[in-house]
């Protein structure tokens, strides 16, 4: 049985509310005879919490299947996902690994393979640095492309210190990589075209989606939505949004579009579930405007999203800053749009991309970014369709899901690159 390591911050199990990626490769990578170790924080980008017992010890080690587990290293906590505690945090994951790796592998074994998966560089060297203490193969995944995207954003020059660091540990993982993995839809363009990184080094991962759990738990798990959002949205048509609150998410165009439906007469209700900065201006928003049709919630349980979401009418995403039309041509990496493509309502997605496969997929509409005026027109388009000129809508994103996302079809990927 050969074991896999994969060093991944931000991953953890749903219930945590952490990104599942890799959590639903280790059970399908289980079931298929491997052993897989996940290492990740035990302090939770999303919750700004510890995990479990991961305050008050080194690292505890959750089973997730026979042959799956995950350990939680103790790192420093933060409060904003923006500021420098969260660059100790990273600095922190890094050193804990590096520290505690000898332990843990005594309790669950060493690696015969060890992927480092970059939302953030400092993961590749870890990984790297593992992998030769055992002479085995290194995987670098990226999700993200730091310092790049802080370039085509305008968030930071190319002069800027932290900049130059994570270009030089970047370059420096790449070349050391037997193999990279990448999640982002374009992201050739950037790891060929621009860094000119052979095409067999590379290959594109994107992000999977168990249908099946989805399917489970959108069935089984909606006691756990909370009462006061089951009663929102009784018998309503209803327009979901889940995630962050924040501007680049759309939240206000999406309040907007509210208000120009509302003097249209349109009974349409609106629900965001989520956390972030703007939720307070949001609040003051909806009160200022009296939307009596809009309910500004707080994060829910993780589990709970496929039956929120398979109750949804339309749903509702948005990515792009007014900074820069650059920062998103490379792809995104988002776990809520393939849930939201499997979740059988129609999509409505504030994005630059024609090509999205929200609108290739037949799944939804890709409109211009920052528009109310755009959202509420296609949210009345969909309010007046007819029943089953919805559904295909979501029977189209359902089939894409299958035939691309599934997490089974994307194993059999990543098994190519895992295994010599």
């Amino acid at each position: 049985m050969k074991t896999i390591w994969i060093i991944d911050h931000y991953s953890s199990e749903p219930k945590y509310g952490g990104i599942s990626r890799q959590y639903d490769f280790a059970i399908e990578l289980s079931k298929r005879g491997y052993k897989v170790i996940i290492i990740s924080s035990g302090f939770s980008h999303y919750t700004h919490s510890y995990i479990g017992l991961s305050n008050n010890q080194n690292f505890f080690i959750s089973q997730i299947d026979d042959n799956a587990f995950y350990v939680y290293l103790k790192t420093t906590k933060y409060k904003s996902n923006n500021g420098f505690g969260r660059m100790f945090n990273m600095f922190s994951f890094m050193f804990a690994t590096l520290r505690y790796y000898n332990q843990f592998a005594k309790k669950l074994g060493r690696p015969d393979v060890v992927e480092g998966a970059s939302v953030h560089p400092l993961s590749w060297i870890a990984a790297y640095s593992i992998s030769k203490r055992y002479g085995v193969r290194f995987i670098a995944e990226v999700r993200d492309f730091w310092p790049e995207m802080w370039l085509l954003s305008n968030e930071r020059k190319s002069y800027d210190p932290m900049v130059i660091f994570f270009s030089i540990v970047e370059k420096w993982a790449y070349r050391k990589a037997d193999k990279i993995v990448y999640s982002l839809l374009y992201g050739d363009n950037y790891l060929h075209g621009k860094l000119k990184i052979p095409r067999d080094k590379i290959l594109l991962i994107g992000q999977p989606l168990n249908c099946e759990r989805f399917d489970e738990y959108a069935a089984t798990k909606v006691n756990i939505v909370p009462e006061k959002v089951k009663q929102f949205m009784q018998n309503s048509f209803v327009c979901i949004f889940t995630g962050y609150y924040m501007e680049y998410e759309g939240v206000y165009v999406m309040l907007k579009a509210a208000v120009l439906l509302k003097e249209r007469k349109i009974p349409v209700k609106m629900l965001f579930l989520g956390s972030g900065k703007e939720a307070a201006g949001m609040n003051e928003f909806v009160k200022d405007n009296s939307l009596n049709n809009v309910m500004i919630g707080e994060r829910v349980n993780k589990e709970a999203i496929p039956s929120l979401l398979r109750h949804a009418d339309i749903c509702m995403a948005h990515a792009a800053t007014k900074e820069s039309k650059q920062t998103l041509i490379y792809g995104m990496s988002k776990n809520k749009i393939n849930e939201y493509m499997y979740s059988g309502a129609c999509i409505i997605f504030g994005r630059e991309d024609e090509n999205d496969p929200v609108a290739r997929s037949g799944a939804g509409f890709v409109i211009k970014p920052y528009s109310a005026v755009e959202f509420a027109n296609k949210i009345e388009i969909v309010y007046k369709m007819s029943e089953e000129d919805r559904k295909q809508f979501g029977e189209n994103g359902k089939k894409y899901m299958r035939q691309y996302h599934n997490t089974c079809i994307l194993t059999d990927k990543l098994i190519s690159v895992l295994e010599p």
